[in-house]
């Protein structure tokens, strides 16, 4: 077993990278998501994955907070989604992207995204959030749907 490096283990789930790499090449928003079930350092994460552009559209949409920060970085994260968005949609209708395009579709993914995410930990009630975003190296397990209930 001398083959096998220590990072092999840190690498994500290649699978998994695979699927969330095809939910965020879609040009339309998905409604809903498809429903997902993760282990992230011992806690199980559930919730609907969503396109990563849509994910930071849907965060720019949120108006939970008032302050300046918050303000800007909603605008940035739409900017970084219209920009990943209007690059899909103009590789999926045959015409030339930017080079700025070309990099937000073909950047390697290595983050996972959820909407309506409930997560649970053994100590306590499950926390719902409405968008989470975690990374895809942090998951240790996966599986399609949502948690079955016990009873």
């Amino acid at each position: 077993m001398s083959d096998l490096r220590a990072n092999d283990w840190a690498e994500p789930d290649s699978v998994l990278g695979t699927y969330v790499a095809q939910m965020d090449r879609l040009s339309a928003p998905v409604k809903p998501g498809v429903p997902l079930s993760l282990t992230v350092h011992g806690l199980l994460v559930s919730g609907e994955l969503i396109p990563q552009w849509q994910w930071f559209s849907e965060v720019s949409e949120l108006n939970d907070h008032e302050d300046a920060f918050y303000t800007g970085m909603a605008e940035h994260m739409k900017e970084q989604s219209d920009l990943a968005h209007d690059a899909i949609k103009l590789r999926d209708s045959g015409h030339e992207v930017t080079q700025r395009q070309h990099n937000a579709v073909t950047a390697p993914t290595k983050y996972i995204h959820l909407r309506n995410t409930r997560i649970y930990s053994p100590d306590s009630e499950p926390g719902e959030v409405r968008l989470w975003r975690g990374r895809l190296c942090d998951v240790s397990g996966w599986t399609p749907g949502a948690p079955v209930s016990a009873g």
